[in-house]
C-alpha cells in the first residue's frame, strides 16, 4: 500500500515535471529505490527523504505531511525595499539597476531589495509582475530559489549543484532545467525572502 510519504513524494515529482529517473539523479538515490519510496514498499530514512525533499525544492516536513503546501513566503506589512528592476521568471533577461519604487518587508523579514518578477516559469510559486523581496547573499542552500547572474543577465530559479553543474530549476514543470558548467559566469545576488503581489 502506498504510504502518504510516497503519495507526496510521487505528486510534488509530477507537479516539478520530473519523471523518477531524473529525480532519482537530482537527489542521488537509486531509481528503483526512488520507486520503492513511492509505492510505499520501503519507507525512506532520514538522510534519504531529506535530498528527495532538496531536490523537489521543498522541506522534509511537507513530504510527511506535516505542513501545507503553501511556500514560505510572506506578503507585505510596513517597512521598505528599493525595486531596482525586474528578473526573469524564463529565460535570463538583463538586469536593471534603477530604482522603480519601493516594496513594503514583512515584520521580520529582512530583505536588501526587489525584483519584478517577469515571465511564468516559477508558477505557482511566484507569477508574472510579483515583486520579490532578495536578501543579497553569494551562496544559497541546494533547493533555495534564488537571484542568479549568467553573464550579466538576471533569472530567478532554484539553485543545484550537481554532479559538478550548477542546475537552476523552474517551479513550473513546462521549463525544462537549465544546466551551466561551474566554470561559467554564474553568480548569485541573492536569497528569494518573500513577496509582494500587486494583484491576484
Amino acid at each position: 500500500m502506498q504510504s502518504d510519504v510516497g503519495k507526496r513524494i510521487a505528486e510534488i515529482r509530477r507537479e516539478r515535471g520530473y519523471n523518477q529517473e531524473q529525480l532519482a539523479e537530482m537527489a542521488m538515490i537509486n531509481r528503483v529505490t526512488l520507486a520503492r519510496y513511492e509505492t510505499g514498499v520501503i519507507e525512506p530514512g532520514a538522510f534519504a527523504l531529506s535530498r528527495v525533499a532538496d531536490a523537489l525544492g521543498v522541506t522534509t516536513d511537507e513530504l510527511l505531511c506535516r505542513v501545507s503546501k503553501q511556500p514560505p513566503f510572506i506578503r507585505m506589512v510596513p517597512g521598505a525595499v528599493p525595486i531596482v528592476g525586474e528578473i526573469a521568471c524564463g529565460v535570463p533577461i538583463t538586469a536593471e539597476q534603477n530604482i522603480d519604487g519601493y516594496a513594503e518587508l514583512p515584520d521580520g523579514v529582512t530583505a536588501d531589495f526587489a525584483l519584478r518578477c517577469k515571465g511564468e516559469s516559477m508558477v505557482p510559486t511566484f507569477r508574472h509582475g510579483d515583486l520579490v523581496l532578495i536578501r543579497q547573499q553569494a551562496e544559497v542552500e541546494e533547493g533555495q530559489i534564488a537571484a542568479v547572474g549568467i553573464d550579466g543577465e538576471a533569472t530567478l530559479k532554484r539553485f543545484y549543484h550537481r554532479h559538478g553543474n550548477i542546475m537552476l530549476v523552474s517551479d513550473n514543470p513546462e521549463y525544462p532545467p537549465q544546466v551551466y558548467a561551474e566554470t561559467d559566469a554564474v553568480k548569485i545576488y541573492g536569497k528569494a525572502v518573500g513577496f509582494v503581489r500587486i494583484w491576484q
